[in-house]
């Protein structure tokens, strides 16, 4: 490969990020903290254990539990007044008010005892972060991954039984997968993990990927994105946190199945309790050959020259997938001097076999993909770090090369094998599959800056900040290409930065709580590109340059009003913009995307209503039920859409103007933590408001058509059944039972991407499976079957997804 020239990053990243580190480190002295520890006593002098403590005010909340010596400890927390509330099933429950302004503070609490008319009314009256969340106004689900990280599961599968989210997959383990939001798609839905953008950790991390385990909570917002994400979340955000436990731990997992699948994975963390050295690390490999078969209209063979084509039922046999990745972070935790200091390293590696473009009308026996990634970044936050004051900062300079192989010429059909209809075999004229011989090679640099200042009014009101930079380069070479075209310098460079603000305020005893933000979004984009006449060897080669510049601002607010400690409402209100990303503006060899250098940034205005019916108790039975209402009323929606005769290629376009209505409907129900039940329906209508003229300059009326290749209306039933002490005492025994239902929809319209309203059918699919934890809760061994009733399910653009599969997983806790 030539000399790859990086482009320099502008100074405007480095002197925010400069300036930012600059101003915590000189601030970060002036933050006072210290320990806050207690003897809790039983009338005069019995110890009681197993005492909950909650210490909060100054908008801090703390937990605690008492050891068996009745003591607990509190580090790390800055000084001030607080209340602390201790609460028991063998006392009656205690306030009492503290301040905290040295080092050590310490206190002895006598607490009587309960009387046993009163053991049943106790209660613990801290929100859970998945409550807290779900209670700040935004239309947001909080999957708690618990329950789920002991089965063969992909977190794909967890996010497609949520509410408003349906996952578009190309095929088995390692395929792509595009995210649906209350029908918003593509970009348009933003991935985090750990609030960071998820493209700073390439291919081979991807939610498709990312094991379960390693895995705290899943935070899905819908429409409305509040400003700490700081990115350009149009239609949503999926924010995937990941496992950061305080306690040092050893855990692996390993699963194996059907298309000779297998996966692993181990995460692990360490920190000295003197000093706050910490090391946390993950390792997870994946492979799959997805051999699974596949049959109907895009799957026809010749079985001899000049007869018609035949249908059948064929086994994928060009699809492997292997994947594998590390990620380390080490350094500072809970220390006086930062809550968090970390310098990570991430390496990852994929290769995959490519089995069909766009749809599965084209067949490939010999192209290949590998994509090899590495990530450097520093995070650091400080609560308090002046007074009222909490500060974090991310930076992260990542470096993909990724690989494309299609240099021979043979044509495959669906059964496996060369096809010898006119010749032997059959070749394409391109001499390649999927057009001209290629060996390219990408170089994607990309460089994430992301900075949050918080300030805390008071105990009620505080104001954010953020700012998020990402700059991107790509430089390619091709040594299939001539030497003359070669010699043509391309350049590809992306610099996209947004700033946010918004305010929050809690009042009427916390019962009604209101966000109000704005966010500005600027980028530049420069693209000096190759292009060719033609194949021929007089074909004319010319540079394309373009340049392209936006700048926009968009603004929203949530507000949440808790009537009753049950029922609450909601609603949120956003004018999003959405800017076009850089492998959407430069395309994607390796996953047939042609380039798109005219994109614009798509806009919405979103809307949102909602209730909820929280912890409605009847003896044992506890019954939530939620229900949200939302508009988006789009202007140039980008949309990838397949394009050529063979649909074998996609390409990015805006489609103009599109208006969605929808619901959203969700239940969860549980019987004494034994009986689980959870269902959900969405239904929406997204339809094509353009307007158009005829040529006489008269206006022609929208089509009022629903957007094609998007499921419109989805439903999903879980039943979960835990028993615990099955066949030894304190193991646990689980079952669960998953229902899918997709109505049928059109994969094309009239008005956007192609002729013709083939439908793809309805489809209804069936998982299973049964987990067994042993005592200690040191081993779980769980077996899961998929689609069990072998049901045909498509996906993206009429692409099959596999049938019936069955796989086990075992999971050691080593600490």
């Amino acid at each position: 490969m030539k000399t790859i020239k990086i482009i320099p990053v502008t100074t405007s990243i480095l002197h925010w990020t400069l300036l930012l580190f600059l101003c915590l480190s000189c601030t970060v002295a002036f933050s006072q903290m210290g320990k806050v520890s207690g003897k809790i006593l039983l009338g005069s002098a019995q110890p009681l254990p197993g005492a909950n403590i909650l210490l909060h005010g100054n908008d801090i909340q703390r937990t605690a539990v008492t050891g068996i010596d009745g003591e607990y400890l509190m580090e790390n927390v800055p000084f001030g007044q607080y209340e602390i509330e201790i609460s028991s099933l063998e006392s009656e429950q205690k306030t009492q008010k503290i301040n905290h302004n040295s080092a050590h503070y310490s206190s002895n609490t006598i607490v009587k005892k309960a009387e046993s008319k009163e053991l049943n009314s106790v209660v613990i009256r801290s929100n859970t972060k998945k409550k807290q969340l779900e209670t700040k106004g935004f239309a947001v689900n909080v999957i708690d991954t618990k329950n789920f990280e002991l089965q063969s599961i992909q977190l794909n599968e967890l996010l497609d039984q949520t509410a408003g989210v349906r996952v578009r997959r190309s095929g088995g383990l390692g395929s792509n997968a595009e995210y649906i939001i209350n029908g918003m798609s593509g970009n348009s839905v933003r991935i985090f993990i750990d609030g960071i953008p998820i493209r700073n950790y390439g291919p081979s991390f991807s939610l498709n990927s990312l094991p379960v385990a390693l895995i705290e909570r899943v935070e899905i917002y819908k429409g409305v994105v509040p400003a700490h994400l700081a990115d350009d979340a149009m239609g949503g955000a999926i924010n995937v946190v990941l496992k950061n436990a305080a306690k040092n731990n050893l855990t692996a997992s390993v699963s194996g199945g059907s298309f000779n699948t297998f996966q692993t994975d181990v995460t692990g963390s360490y920190r000295n309790e003197k000093n706050g050295q910490t090391f946390r690390g993950s390792a997870f490999l994946n492979y799959a050959d997805n051999d699974y078969t596949v049959w109907g209209d895009q799957v026809a063979v010749q079985l001899a020259p000049g007869t018609p084509d035949v249908y059948v039922k064929a086994k994928r046999f060009h699809d492997r997938y292997r994947s594998q990745g590390t990620k380390a972070e080490f350094g500072f935790t809970d220390v006086q001097w930062a809550d968090k200091l970390l310098f990570g390293m991430l390496l990852s590696r994929m290769d995959q076999q490519i089995q069909n473009g766009a749809t599965m009308e084209i067949v490939y026996g010999n192209r290949f993909a590998e994509q090899n990634t590495a990530m450097y970044s520093v995070d650091f936050s400080k609560k308090n770090i002046l007074k009222n004051l909490d500060a974090s900062a991310f930076v992260s300079l990542s470096r993909l090369t990724r690989n494309i192989t299609d240099t021979i010429a043979t044509q495959y059909s669906w059964l496996g094998y060369p096809t010898n209809y006119f010749n032997n075999p059959d070749v394409w004229a391109s001499g390649a599959e999927a057009g001209n011989p290629t060996l390219q090679e990408d170089l994607d640099i990309n460089l994430n800056s992301k900075a949050n200042l918080t300030y805390k009014l008071n105990a009620k009101n505080s104001v954010q900040f953020n700012y998020l930079a990402n700059r991107f380069s790509r430089d390619s070479d091709d040594s299939m290409l001539p030497t003359i075209e070669r010699a043509m310098q391309e350049e590809r460079s992306y610099f996209k930065n947004i700033y946010s603000l918004s305010y929050e305020n809690r009042a009427f005893d916390n019962r009604l709580r209101t966000t109000v933000f704005a966010k500005s979004y600027h980028l530049n984009r420069l693209s000096k590109i190759r292009q060719r006449t033609g194949n021929s060897a007089s074909a004319t080669i010319t540079i394309i340059e373009s340049k392209n510049k936006s700048d926009d601002l968009g603004f929203g607010g949530a507000i949440s009003y808790n009537i009753t400690r049950q029922l609450s409402i909601f609603g949120s209100a956003e004018k999003a913009v959405r800017l076009p990303e850089a492998g959407e503006v430069f395309g994607n060899v390796a996953g047939n995307i042609n380039p798109a250098i005219n994109l614009k940034p798509e806009k919405s205005n979103n809307y949102n209503l909602g209730i909820s019916f929280d912890n409605i108790n009847y003896n044992n039975h506890k019954l939530n039920v939620r229900g949200n209402v939302f508009i988006r009323d789009t202007k140039d929606l980008i949309m990838q859409l397949p394009v050529g005769n063979t649909e074998e290629f996609f390409q990015n376009s805006n489609v103009g103007k599109i208006y969605t209505e929808g619901l959203d409907l969700e239940l969860h129900y549980n019987y004494n933590k034994l009986v689980f039940f959870n269902a959900n329906t969405s239904v929406f209508a997204a339809r094509d408001y353009n307007v158009t003229y005829d040529s006489s300059g008269n206006t022609i009326t929208p089509t009022y058509e629903r957007l094609p290749n998007t499921p419109y209306f989805t439903m999903n039933y879980n039943l979960r059944l835990d028993q615990y002490n099955f066949i030894q005492e304190k193991a646990k025994f689980s079952f669960y039972y998953n229902i899918l239902y997709v109505h049928e929809f059109f994969r094309h319209g009239n008005a956007l991407g192609g002729a013709g309203k083939t439908i793809i059918p309805t489809q209804l699919s069936s998982d299973t499976g049964i987990a067994y934890t042993f005592p200690k809760k040191k081993l779980t061994l769980s077996i899961d079957a998929k689609n069990i009733f072998n049901q045909q399910i498509f996906d993206n653009y009429a692409l099959q997804k596999p049938g019936r599969a069955f796989y086990a997983k075992l999971t050691y806790t080593l600490l």
